[in-house]
């Protein structure tokens, strides 16, 4: 499967390796390296895709975040576009931890902005929550303490 990048289209091409949306003709691979696979999230500023990289033998899962403000006005969407781009800039700086996703890549196509991350499987915190519902007070703590060598990284760059 390849899902279209075209904000307007988002057409789910049922053969994974096509170059070209069946729908819309927009072209499939970002950056002659990335296929979008599907929509796993989208916001106020864009939406998030799971993609592979059809650059490595294995064709790793990876992580889309494509800009794409939903609100109106030049100043507002310019803001967004400095902050996206700002968001990538500081996901360089982090570099390698093994609880924060790894920038991957961060350029333009067909003028939008994409930010590549490494993918790391799992449920989310709004997920555990709804599976196994509200956390102990032991649960909470674990949590803080797993989460606190994190804030000291970020913290020290």
């Amino acid at each position: 499967m390849s899902q279209c990048l075209n904000p307007d289209c988002l057409f789910q091409n049922p053969s994974g390796s096509t170059n070209f949306c069946h729908k819309c003709g927009n072209k499939l691979l970002l950056g002659d390296r990335y296929r979008t696979q599907k929509i796993i999230g989208k916001g106020g500023f864009g939406r998030t895709f799971l993609a592979v990289d059809e650059y490595k033998p294995s064709k790793p899962p990876c992580v889309i975040k494509q800009f794409y403000p939903q609100f109106q006005g030049a100043s507002s969407i310019q803001k967004a576009a400095e902050l996206f781009e700002l968001e990538a800039v500081r996901l360089e700086q982090l570099g390698k931890h093994s609880q924060i996703p790894e920038l991957l890549a961060y350029f333009s196509q067909d003028e939008r902005q994409y930010l590549v991350q490494e993918f790391i499987d799992g449920e989310n915190l709004a997920q555990t929550l709804k599976s196994q519902g509200y956390f102990s007070e032991t649960q909470i703590r674990n949590l803080l303490n797993n989460l606190l060598p994190v804030f000291e990284f970020i913290h020290s760059r």
